[in-house]
């Protein structure tokens, strides 16, 4: 009896010795050092580790052999198949750790888990960090992992774990930055994804999961792109039961022939979804809650109805979104996920929390809205769904700041009002400002331009006004406008040459090109003409200028604007018509303007002087430039290119110093 006891010990005893052998943790104080204190005759032995500390490629190289994959990805004797990284750190240095692609050596920050580190390895669990910035692309492609909990706030690279074939069970944080495209790519074993906050998922995440057959996003999305699942032959069910802040376009999901239920349970505001492809179960999506808006209403219905949404998946919305700006979770890392405007976001949390009487969370997101910069202060007077908070004292508090925000607003963004900011122009003439000077209608490439249109029959028989607009309207019927076309390539840059390229290349052509085009036009008609630069304020961030065509009306005898671009020319209350100078004073003054009734846009989009002028040439009539003379092909490459003469406010610079403040001499009269 006495041998059996002991022998029960000794065997208990030997299992314990054995179980604590396979468990062994290796603190590393120096980089680099982890072979030694494991040693060569372990090294294929140990199944389970733990390591702590600093570790570079060198330490990375040899777990990789003790997880059964070398440098090279081939097969090693090593045991190791549950490591424990969760006091582990990662630092530069030491030898590369695996060849994929090319030598991959360590890169990123200490929380940073490196590219492809566990590529064809054994290990089946790996216990990570509970913070990591990133789980590098590919880390754990071809593994053994059965199961997998992501660490807080980490972005997750593309390919992470790519056909690892047993990984049936992936546990997603409390709160997730970002799904890399294809992550779990070939993983037979995942059968239901249930995500929990997000900011980002991306295009293609939930591609080729072959048996993937519900995918659950119970938190608060801040943004998913379009085909965000795609080749997942079994996917039956999504859903979106939290706070979908915004989507990328259309579609939803491709090429899932069992899909046949989407399923917004919680709250969506900006969507650009409007569709499936290759899904043909797939027939429309089921609103359950509240979407603001969509690609497709028929598809995917918007749903305005507040009261539809389930107390607790707002109160869990509320509580996703209040916690990111609490938390200032570190989107300023990963900028690239972050797809919604955060000011927005926070005031519609605030509209949604007032209607459903959560006063607390409303003043809290209305303030944060204000806080990031939020203006809109009449909407926010007029808004009903604030109606519950308006008698509370911080309300009238946080409209201060909006009033605040919406005058530093209007400094840069109320074209009027910075228009009407702009300092005057000189008073007195200044001295030794050069000409402005126009070939004349006996040039003999002009003349070729006259026959060569039939300018004549063109301009018909009217009077001098109904030929400048017939010319004009002739010109936008014959070369679409095209904000994005330059100059055709090849074609010299006068009118003959522009027009032909435009209609042999079936194009359009820009603005300037318009504006040059039809100022050679009327210089041929013996009209001096030119092609006017307006350009807004903000130039150095604000790319999007305008050139219209100023021609001299003879009979007037004052110049007038002619914009080909739009068909649009402009009068004043008694129908006398204007140039630029003139339309700009008149804004700054509140006088009346008046567009020509036929003003468009390639005949598709109807201009009207609230968008023409009040807007869109309110913020380009800060500063007017054209060249010092005009002719034939002035914008044709020469060694020495044509000299630009800018009108400006007095005392504001501007990217030349060809430049005046003389509003008299700008717009002086031709010489006879």
């Amino acid at each position: 009896m006495k041998h059996r006891i002991l022998l029960m010990l000794a065997l208990v005893m030997g299992v314990w010795s054995s179980s604590q052998a396979k468990a062994r943790r290796v603190c590393v104080k120096e980089p680099g050092t982890l072979a030694a204190l494991i040693g060569e005759k372990k090294k294929t032995t140990i199944q389970e580790l733990a390591v702590e500390g600093a570790l570079n490629g060198t330490d990375l190289l040899f777990l990789r052999e003790m997880a059964g994959s070398d440098y090279y990805q081939l097969p090693t004797a090593g045991q190791l198949r549950r490591l424990d990284l969760s006091r582990a750190t990662f630092v530069p240095g030491g030898e590369a750790y695996v060849m994929k692609d090319q030598p991959q050596y360590v890169k990123g920050g200490p929380r940073t888990l490196p590219d492809f580190l566990f590529r064809q390895c054994r290990l089946e669990e790996v216990v990570l960090p509970e913070r990591m910035d990133t789980i590098g692309v590919g880390a754990f492609e071809y593994s053994a992992l059965r199961s997998v909990q992501l660490p807080e706030v980490v972005v997750v690279g593309g390919w992470a774990f790519n056909h690892c074939e047993q990984l049936a069970e992936v546990r997603f944080p409390h709160h997730l930055v970002e799904l890399g495209q294809n992550v779990f790519r070939d993983c037979p074993a995942i059968r239901k994804l249930e995500i929990n906050d997000v900011q980002y998922l991306t295009y293609n995440v939930f591609a080729q999961v072959p048996n993937l057959e519900e995918v659950v996003v119970k938190g608060t999305l801040w943004h998913v792109d379009g085909w965000f699942c795609h080749d997942c032959p079994n996917l039956r069910r999504i859903e979106f039961s939290g706070a979908l802040l915004t989507s990328g376009g259309e579609p939803i999901a491709s090429d899932c022939p069992k899909l046949r239920e989407i399923v917004f349970s919680g709250v969506a505001f900006s969507l650009y979804f409007g569709s499936v492809e290759n899904c043909p179960q797939m027939e429309r999506c089921q609103v359950k809650g509240f979407v603001g808006e969509s690609r497709d209403g028929n598809f995917l219905p918007v749903q305005h109805d507040l009261s539809k949404v389930p107390d607790d998946n707002v109160e869990n919305m509320l509580r996703g979104v209040r916690e990111f700006f609490d938390a200032g979770y570190p989107h300023y890392r990963f900028y690239r996920t972050i797809y919604t405007d955060e000011v927005n976001v926070a005031y519609n949390m605030a509209c949604l929390a007032a209607l459903r009487g959560y006063r607390e969370e409303a003043l809290y997101f209305l303030d944060k809205a204000a806080a990031k910069g939020f203006y809109n202060h009449d909407h926010v007077l007029k808004d009903t769904d604030l109606q519950s908070i308006r008698d509370d004292a911080r309300f009238g508090e946080v409209m201060e700041t909006v009033k605040r925000n919406l005058e530093e607003w209007k400094k840069e963004h109320d074209y009027l009002y910075v228009l009407r900011k702009a300092p005057h122009y000189a008073h007195a003439p200044q001295a030794d400002l050069p000409a402005f000077t126009y070939d004349p209608p006996t040039d003999k490439d002009l003349q070729r331009v006259r026959e060569y249109f039939r300018l004549d029959s063109i301009a018909g028989q009217g009077d001098l006004t109904s030929q400048m607009v017939n010319i004009m309207d002739w010109l936008h019927d014959h070369v679409r406008h095209d904000g994005s076309s330059g100059y055709p390539k090849k074609a010299s840059c006068n009118v003959i040459d522009l027009y032909e390229a435009c209609q042999k290349q079936q194009r359009g052509i820009n603005c300037r090109g318009l504006a040059f085009m039809l100022s050679e036009l009327y210089l041929a008609m013996g009209w001096p003409a030119r092609a006017l630069c307006c350009v807004p304020k903000g130039y150095a961030h604000d790319n999007d200028s305008h050139v219209i065509t100023m021609v001299w009306h003879g009979e007037l005898n004052k110049w007038v604007w002619m914009d080909p671009s739009f068909s649009a020319y402009v009068k004043d209350e008694n129908g006398l018509l204007l140039h630029a100078g003139e339309v700009r004073q008149r804004l700054i003054d509140g006088r009346p303007l008046v567009l020509n009734e036929e003003a468009n846009w390639n005949h598709e989009v109807k201009q009207t002087k609230e968008d023409y002028l009040e807007e869109y040439m309110a913020k380009n009539l800060y500063f007017l430039g054209c060249p010092l003379h005009h002719g034939f092909g002035v914008e044709m490459p020469k060694a020495q290119p044509a000299v630009f003469y800018w009108l400006i406010p007095e005392g504001v610079e501007i990217f030349t110093d060809c430049c005046a403040s003389d509003e008299a001499w700008f717009w002086q009269a031709p010489a006879q």
